[in-house]
């Protein structure tokens, strides 16, 4: 912790001016342009209500969208079952190796939006057109690295020791996703300029177009209805890869309209610019390791449980498949909260900033604990979606272990969405290297303690109190660390 804290104020980081004093002509804009935003006109809410019904309106689009993609991403497992239930076994493997790949580009990509909002809330919007190319860059630098993960997928499974019968099903899967790699680190990275200015109707609409599309190309593709093929899971990695791309150019198509290209310097920011890219790589890189290790450990836990066979990894995938439910649209308020607390760090100060902290930590403990009453009263009701379709035995007896799984769920939930939500807004202040420094700690010690204790066999529910251990110790440190109060001299402009 104590290097977590030397690196967040050492002297060794860029200018506190995004891109330097030189990097970025201070003209007086032309009569005819829209002038600079004031930031001392920004609203500035003084009450804890206010500050909830600020993150309320920049969250619910937000929330919106990452509700839409938890609901594609479990109609894609669901429907995967309905055909074959290996390949939804196959796809919860899959899937979670493509986030391992391709989190540390997304994740510095969506730093984009905390870094917006300090520019807003100092004042310098016209330096957000030259921070968003250099997002982009990053973006186009990544691209080989998705074609060489493809290309060794299959080796990947194999030396994770996965069910032999798993494997040509997860190959395919992950081949086929690493197609849209690339447009998911871009479609991150564009959509943080609308988070970043607050217009977040933007990525809500644009979502559930993309996943409208996703869940009409899935039942197309998987089934073969409408004259398609019938594909099974390369088909729904098809539709995902489709959507990725699709999302990108909307916001594209957004983003060029000349009102956005003149105010924000989106024509004059068409460079790459060192000084600026540096900058933006010292506090995103962090946030996409931090996805890293998190993923890194989520997967070695779903890869040894894949080790049991396919029915502990069916009921794994069943009852996670309810938690994302819960868990993603809590990724819409986490994003209004680094956007808003950066903001308020800069225009009004921590106060401010603490405030719309606590609102949105309050927003979420609400929602969560209405997830947690469902689970708990409405777990077999819920699970008994699974008994749709071609059930089969394994699948019987998966819902029912299922239905155990999901009391874990409910005894994590709460905490997920505190260390979501604390650490969101120590990332929006520049306390980056924190996060990733003490959640890689507690990562590697919640997976290297369930690597110690599993005997190999029926080692099932062990692997569900790692995971709920792991996101105690991560809500309790992440709390401490705000409590401690050193995010509030941090700057990222």
């Amino acid at each position: 912790m104590t290097n977590a804290d030397h690196l967040a104020v050492s002297p060794m980081k860029p200018s506190p001016a995004l891109g330097g004093e030189d990097s970025i002509d201070r003209e007086e804009p032309a009569a005819e342009s829209q002038p600079l935003l004031d930031r001392n006109n920004l609203p500035a809410p003084t009450t804890l209500f206010g500050a909830a019904m600020e993150v309320f309106r920049v969250a619910l689009p937000l929330m919106v969208s990452t509700g839409m993609f938890s609901i594609v991403l479990f109609a894609d497992r669901t429907l995967l079952m309905f055909y074959d239930g290996v390949s939804m076994s196959a796809s919860m493997a899959g899937g979670n190796l493509f986030w391992v790949l391709v989190c540390v580009p997304v994740g510095a990509a969506s730093m984009t939006g905390a870094v917006i909002g300090q520019l807003i809330g100092n004042n310098e919007e016209q330096k957000i057109g030259r921070l968003l190319w250099q997002s982009i860059w990053i973006a186009l630098i990544t691209s080989p690295w998705f074609v060489f993960a493809g290309f060794f997928a299959e080796g990947l499974f194999t030396m994770a020791g996965q069910d032999p019968t798993l494997i040509p099903a997860e190959t395919t899967y992950l081949r086929w996703l690493m197609l849209g790699g690339l447009g998911l680190v871009i479609e991150s990275a564009l959509s943080g300029f609308f988070s970043g200015t607050e217009r977040t109707s933007v990525i809500m609409w644009v979502s559930v177009a993309s996943g409208l599309l996703n869940v009409v190309l899935d039942v197309l593709l998987i089934f073969g209805y409408a004259g398609f093929p019938a594909l099974g899971i390369t088909g729904a990695a098809i539709g995902s890869v489709l959507a990725f791309w699709f999302k990108v150019v909307c916001y594209a198509a957004i983003l060029f309209r000349k009102d956005y290209r003149k105010r924000y310097g989106l024509d004059t920011g068409l460079c790459l610019d060192w000084q600026v890219l540096w900058n933006f790589v010292y506090f995103s890189l962090p946030s996409g390791l931090m996805y890293l290790t998190e993923a890194s450990a989520f997967t070695i836990i779903v890869l040894k449980i894949g080790q049991m066979g396919d029915m502990p990894l069916r009921a794994t995938t069943m009852a996670i498949n309810f938690n994302m439910i819960a868990f993603i649209p809590l990724v819409g308020v986490a994003i209004a909260t680094s956007v808003l607390a950066g903001r308020h760090l800069l225009q009004n100060g921590p106060a401010f900033a603490a405030r719309t902290t606590v609102a949105a930590l309050l927003i979420s403990l609400a929602y969560s604990l209405m997830w947690v009453v469902a689970y708990q009263a409405g777990g077999d009701w819920l699970l008994s979606l699974y008994r749709l379709g071609k059930a089969d035995g394994q699948s019987e007896s998966a819902i029912v272990i299922a239905g155990t799984l999901l009391g874990f769920v409910s005894a994590y939930v709460v905490f997920d969405a505190v260390q979501l939500i604390i650490a969101a807004a120590l990332k929006g202040a520049g306390d980056t290297w924190f996060v990733l420094l003490a959640g890689a700690i507690v990562s590697v010690a919640a997976v290297g303690t369930g690597l110690v204790l599993d005997d190999g066999q029926n080692s099932l529910y062990l692997w569900w109190w790692v995971i709920t251990a792991w996101i105690w110790t991560l809500a309790v440190t992440m709390v401490i660390r705000f409590l401690g109060g050193r995010w509030k001299s941090m700057r990222m402009v």
